[in-house]
């Protein structure tokens, strides 16, 4: 479905204050040099784009762009240009007259109208056709414009920002979009980092948006295992912080009442990507110290593989485990599901003691 929609905000924002940001965590260099570009545009109404791929926060910081400036009083227009059928756009954004085509019963002022004194936000604004993009062009120029059907300019005094996941200095170089408007656009750019560019920030984004989820569904606190951890920040993260979010979401669907989240509550595809990550690394790194003899042990039989990788899980998980309920076995029994002779064997098969730490003679 299409999404465009206006908002209003009550509080205009002082020029110097600071930054009112939400769900804006992590203190990476890269967050921080994209936060500083941010300040520089909310001291004006120049034109902003904000680029990055899908699930960075493009649509988070737009909104600051508009609710730390002088416009905050005034609507904030979404128009998402990817959901907005080609036939529509240029009524959508410029309004039309009655009569204008089949089924304009009535007049309808468009969204650039609904924008005036605020922000115009075009979401995706690579989809625009190239046709609407010449009369757009003109539109933020002029800042007037003349609904489809009209003969009367209409003025409308907005701050566009506008954001994208595609290249478009190379779709100006194809001639997919226009090289004036890029222009136009990118008076200020903010190039929002990947969320493997920005490892660090992981911890905290985790620890902030499971707050917010447990007190959205009710949920006593939870806290967070090395185990699950350690996935997290060596995931690659293709759908960004959109994607972390909903896989917290789910792990603590999986976790239910257990105090903690560890690594089996994270979604398999995740588990397996992790792993498999992991001892690809493990074997460049063999590969670099011993390049000679790195051949015959890069591949493994996939018995003995198999059998590493579970012995190395499951000795994780149970010095997790007895870390965690700090040697209450009756406790442990309840949240890993296992009866206390299963347990007590499969401690002993890993020597682990019952407060996690591993006896001397242990070899694996």
């Amino acid at each position: 479905s299409c999404r465009h929609h206006s908002e209003q905000c009550d509080l205009s924002q002082k020029p110097g204050s600071p930054l009112i940001l939400e769900n804006a965590v992590g203190s990476s260099p890269k967050i921080k040099a994209c936060l500083d570009y941010l300040a520089q545009a909310v001291g004006s109404s120049v034109n902003v784009l904000i680029l990055g791929e899908t699930g960075t926060g493009k649509e988070l910081f737009a909104r600051g762009c508009h609710y730390n400036s002088s416009r905050c009083g005034n609507n904030f227009v979404v128009v998402d240009c990817a959901a907005l059928p080609e036939t529509l756009v240029e009524s959508v954004l410029f309004g039309y007259e009655k009569g204008a085509f089949t089924g304009a019963v009535k007049s309808q002022g468009g969204l650039i109208k609904q924008a005036h004194k605020g922000t115009l936000f075009l979401d995706e604004v690579g989809e625009i056709p190239l046709n609407v993009q010449s009369a757009f062009l003109r539109t933020l120029q002029e800042r007037r414009f003349r609904p489809v059907g009209g003969r009367i300019e209409v003025e409308s005094d907005f701050r566009l920002v506008a954001a994208t996941n595609r290249d478009l200095d190379q779709m100006a170089k194809t001639g997919r979009f226009q090289r004036a408007l890029l222009y136009r656009l990118q008076t200020i750019t903010i190039e929002l980092p990947p969320l493997r560019e920005r490892p660090k920030d992981i911890a905290e984004l985790a620890a902030y948006h499971i707050e917010k989820l447990c007190k959205r569904y009710g949920l006593a606190r939870k806290d967070i295992s090395p185990d699950f951890l350690y996935s997290l920040t060596n995931y690659q993260w293709p759908g960004n912080i959109r994607e972390l979010i909903n896989v917290l979401e789910r792990s603590l669907t999986a976790a239910r009442d257990e105090p903690a989240l560890y690594r089996n509550h994270l979604p398999n595809h995740l588990r397996v990507q992790v792993a498999r990550a992991s001892v690809k690394k493990r074997h460049e790194n063999r590969a670099i110290s011993d390049p000679i003899s790195a051949p015959s042990v890069i591949f493994p039989k996939y018995r003995d593989f198999r059998e590493a990788i579970m012995t190395r899980e499951e000795r994780k998980y149970f010095q997790d485990l007895m870390a965690l309920t700090k040697g209450d076995l009756k406790e442990a029994c309840r949240i890993c599901g296992l009866g206390r002779t299963r347990l007590y064997t499969l401690m002993k098969k890993y020597k682990i003691s019952r407060f996690g730490w591993s006896y001397p003679d242990d070899r694996h």
